[in-house]
């Protein structure tokens, strides 16, 4: 599981100790003074926040992943992270982006005024969600993590279907409505992902995410957009499209 990008990944206690050195060797040098590395280590060893699995930016060794912390803390309006290397043995176990959402949905307050409109237009059109960054921590922490003017991010499983496009303009009219922003990232295989609104532009690559990198992709080599290819065409045709499959991505 260190290789799905946005799992949450919870350590072993003993493994939080462990990691201490590295944990604050992680931080910014702007943000290394002693209030805020007290601040950093409440919340990692009491408070016990979750790692998130993310693309290594340094060597990783056979069995290892690089985890990113985001603490419930800010310098200035800059959220203080930091991130590092850790083996499968030192992890407990991981949470799916899609599990964050099912646990978010059904708290009160929700952790964002946004989520239950976007949750209900998701299963409108039959897409499945996952709840990522900012409000998918304030959701298994229940720590201050989200503003009222904070972004949303979530995640859309391409394979589950669904009409993704017509959940996209619906979410995109809400977040005029709210003033707020929402960040959507299509997911179409394990780990790999795409910006949903460079997705479903006209323009002729993408940018594909990847646990191991970044890729420009011609949009057309994509076999999930072949998919929607034929969505679009369906809906010239006056079918409606809904529960289109999207196979996963097996060319790049």
């Amino acid at each position: 599981m260190l290789n799905r990008r946005h799992y949450l990944a919870e350590l072993e206690p003993s493994a939080r100790e462990a990691l201490v050195p590295a944990l604050l060797e992680g931080l910014p040098h702007t943000m290394r003074d002693e209030a805020t590395e007290n601040a950093v280590l409440k919340a990692f060893l009491e408070e016990r926040i979750p790692g998130i699995v993310c693309r290594p930016t340094r060597v990783c060794r056979e069995g290892q992943g690089q985890l990113g912390f985001s603490f419930p803390i800010r310098i200035e309006e800059q959220r203080v992270r930091s991130s590092l290397i850790v083996s499968g043995d030192q992890v407990s176990g991981f949470v799916s982006p899609y599990e964050v959402m099912d646990r978010a949905v059904s708290e009160f307050p929700p952790v964002h005024p946004a989520l239950r409109f976007i949750s209900g237009h998701g299963e409108r059109f039959g897409v499945r969600l996952g709840l990522i960054g900012s409000a998918a921590l304030a959701a298994v922490t229940g720590l201050a993590y989200v503003r009222p003017a904070s972004d949303l991010d979530i995640l859309v499983d391409a394979e589950h279907g669904g009409d993704i496009e017509a959940f996209y303009r619906a979410v995109t009219s809400l977040c005029g409505e709210l003033g707020i922003s929402v960040d959507a990232e299509l997911e179409v295989d394990i780990s790999t992902g795409v910006k949903l609104s460079e997705y479903l532009s006209r323009s002729k690559t993408v940018l594909v995410k990847k646990i191991d990198g970044v890729d420009l992709v011609d949009r057309d080599k994509l076999s999930v957009f072949s998919a929607v290819s034929m969505l679009e065409k369906d809906r010239s045709n006056g079918v409606s499209g809904e529960r289109t499959i999207f196979p996963a991505m097996s060319t790049i």
